[in-house]
């Protein structure tokens, strides 16, 4: 994803991004409304703070938020999956994106294939800029780990006492074989 200008690019560090995303692309049009706002978010984010885009509606504030949509909270069900060897408590089910959209007065785009990303962003774009959000469901599968999930999880284990380093990770390697 390039960042082509300075100050292009806002987000929140670690796990403390839940529900930050759509609030946040509301606040950067408003302070620069002669840009184009996109927000990335995943579906389980999106839900906590989707109905935002109730209010960017109300106000002609033009935002396109991509959803990242796998029905599950899929960077928390990574870090869970390695310690505990299964997901503990991340699975949503299906979100009705296109329900949030109606119920906000947003347009909904989807992309179901790769090759449909430009002509959706463009359309998505178009729309924005007449001062209507869009929410662009993009349906996604995190089967394969991701950087952020790795890094984190090296990131944070890193930081124990050597004790508690091999404590976790005695643990991690029995639930792995007794699975």
């Amino acid at each position: 994803m390039p960042i082509t200008s300075e100050a292009g690019f806002i987000c929140p560090s670690d796990f403390n991004c839940m529900g930050y995303a759509v609030p946040a692309s509301i606040g950067a049009k408003l302070a620069q409304p002669e840009r184009d706002v996109v927000a990335i978010v995943g579906d389980g984010a999106f839900t906590m703070t989707c109905m935002e885009l109730l209010t960017a509606s109300r106000n002609n504030i033009g935002v396109v938020v991509y959803v990242f949509n796998d029905g599950e909270l899929s960077q928390i069900a990574q870090a869970q999956e390695l310690p505990y060897n299964r997901k503990t408590c991340t699975i949503m089910g299906g979100l009705d994106i296109a329900g949030v959209a109606q119920a906000t007065g947003a347009e909904y785009l989807e992309i179901l294939e790769n090759d449909a990303c430009p002509n959706v962003a463009q359309e998505a774009l178009k729309i924005a800029r007449s001062g209507r959000p869009v929410i662009v469901n993009v349906l996604i599968d995190y089967a394969k780990k991701t950087a952020f999930t790795k890094g984190t999880v090296q990131t944070n284990f890193k930081r124990f006492p050597v004790g508690t380093k091999m404590r976790f990770l005695g643990r991690a390697i029995s639930r792995k074989i007794t699975g």
